[in-house]
């Protein structure tokens, strides 16, 4: 990995988890003292349970449950964010440096860290995999590597080298940051954003009164950047009073809204900033990125382990994402930032009316949480759904966990002693998930398939997939002497939720927890199949 960002420190980091052997390189002489990117959003900290470090990253953060958006300095429109269909119903702000903080200690109990000041100068590839030639304090170096994944931001070395197209532009506005200390009366762990005509204003709370300011202006009237610069800005534009003081750190930037045609190229990869830039509306970036290394590295561990070649799905999947993240705060950013008075007021018209609709406020919920991110069009994923039977038990399951979907979460009980469990913690693998549901009513031949689906996993993809099987109230009658494995619904409100209503059902969720294959009820041979088509026994 060529950056040592969050992003490539995430992918570090499920490499090592999926025991795979490694080197992360960055030209930097140390990691990152700013804190730059700050939203970890609901999806996000999914990913990081799965990985082990949520509860650092929680204790180090600030959760905000709510969105304000005001339009000059009356309020617009107000986003909850507890109403997110997440164990993390909330956005976590936690500031960059600390991110690649945390990411790094913990790639360190793996016994990996980042070799700094170590620059990629040029690489080429053949089919056996790429040469690197790199540059160290020590002198030159040639890497022979099977893979190499540029991580290293919107500046990339890997994606110039490639010669690949960055195509977009930059917007017009300029902005400015400041991460300062403020005493006001507005709520401290909610976001503020202000719509002016004169520019943005945005206001992201951090830890102790801090808060990370960012501003559009003019570029021509920028001075310096200080607290009474700041101060006097926020008279200026007639914000809520505010007290700024014990300055941490000021900038300016421009943003841009860009991407690459293609994530691959031959044994090269592109991962975060490296491949799509754009608008911090919404904070998605960071987000976007770490969920591109989380989709990637379970597929680098099958592909170095000879186990499938899933590579050009990383493509496939994560492309669209990238192209829909950048459409998003595309549109987001020219809709704060209008300047035309009739425009301002259609929106400052229409948008508290679509604010108080619950379809537009779940939409927007969810994509900023980016629990709605599916991969539906994937080619290694499939369904098997007897059309027999009765719309009564199709239809839920239709409308329950549609396949490419995230699997959600839910609580369940040992089948000896009633412990609950959340279904996340059962997920915490680098491996597939075989969930497989039931009732303890259902006739023999859905046993007889559930064994022959066991049966399989343990013969031939013992060491790829974990079974879980959760049953009704009780555990099934007929005997599948799976107890260690077979967990009860007592509520059904797991079976309710994944769509299963009167027969049994199958979910083969991916080490990334999106579902990639499932059959109504459980058909053992259409498991095998897509098995056989796509993963090596």
């Amino acid at each position: 990995m060529v950056g040592a960002g969050p992003v490539g420190l995430t992918l570090a980091n499920e490499l090592a988890r999926h025991e795979v052997d490694f080197r992360i390189i960055d030209k930097a002489p140390h990691a990152s003292t700013t804190s730059k990117a700050l939203a970890i959003h609901a999806r996000t900290l999914e990913v990081l349970q799965d990985m082990g470090m949520v509860e650092t990253f929680i204790g180090h953060g600030v959760r905000v449950h709510t969105v304000n958006l005001y339009s000059q300095q009356k309020p617009l429109a107000k986003v909850d964010i507890t109403e997110v269909d997440s164990p993390y119903n909330y956005i976590l702000n936690v500031p960059q440096d600390v991110t690649e903080a945390i990411l790094a200690e913990n790639l360190a109990t793996y016994g990996f860290e980042v070799e700094r000041n170590c620059e990629l100068q040029s690489f080429s590839q053949d089919e056996g995999g790429v040469e690197a030639h790199l540059q160290n304090p020590e002198g030159k170096l040639k890497v022979r590597a099977k893979y190499l994944v540029g991580t290293d931001g919107g500046h990339s070395t890997v994606r110039k080298r490639l010669g690949m197209p960055f195509e977009g532009d930059a917007y017009d506005e300029h902005f400015i940051l400041a991460d300062v200390h403020i005493n006001w009366a507005l709520a401290p762990n909610e976001m503020h954003l202000f719509l002016d005509k004169a520019g943005l204003f945005l206001f992201f709370p951090m830890k102790g009164k801090r808060y990370r300011i960012v501003a559009s202006i003019p570029e021509e009237t920028e001075g310096k950047l200080d607290i009474p610069y700041f101060q006097r800005l926020i008279e200026e534009r007639k914000m809520p009073q505010a007290e700024l003081y014990d300055a941490v750190w000021f900038s300016h930037f421009k943003i841009h809204h860009r991407k690459v045609p293609r994530y691959r190229d031959g044994h090269v990869f592109l991962a975060g900033d490296a491949a799509h830039v754009h608008s911090p509306m919404g904070g998605q970036g960071m987000n976007t990125g770490m969920q591109d290394a989380y989709n990637l590295g379970w597929k680098l561990a099958l592909a170095v382990n000879d186990k499938a070649d899933l590579l050009d799905s990383y493509h496939d999947e994560r492309e669209p994402v990238g192209h829909d993240v950048v459409s998003f705060t595309d549109r987001m950013t020219n809709l704060a930032t209008l300047k035309h008075p009739l425009a301002t007021a259609v929106r400052d018209r229409v948008m508290p009316i679509l604010a108080e609709l619950d379809f537009f406020k779940s939409r927007m919920r969810n994509k900023m949480e980016e629990i709605d991110i599916d991969y539906a069009d994937s080619g290694i994923i499939a369904e098997e759904i007897t059309a027999t039977l009765p719309a009564s038990i199709r239809n839920p399951f239709y409308d329950g966990v549609p396949l490419g979907m995230r699997a959600p979460d839910g609580i369940v009980t040992e089948c000896s002693n009633g412990k609950p469990h959340s279904l996340y913690e059962l997920f915490r693998t680098t491996e597939h998930i075989l969930l497989i549901f039931t009732f303890a009513y259902l006739n023999g031949e859905h046993t007889e398939q559930i064994r022959h689906c066991l049966d399989l996993v343990e013969m031939e993809y013992a060491d790829m997939i974990t079974p879980v099987i959760v049953s009704g109230r009780q555990k099934p009658e007929e005997a599948i002497e799976r107890e260690d494995i077979t967990y009860l619904d007592p509520r059904r409100s797991v079976h309710e939720r994944y769509g299963v209503h009167k027969t049994s059902a199958l979910f083969l969720i991916r080490p990334d927890k999106y579902v990639g294959f499932r059959s109504l009820p459980v058909n053992a041979r259409a498991l095998e199949i897509y098995l056989r088509g796509l993963y090596h026994s």
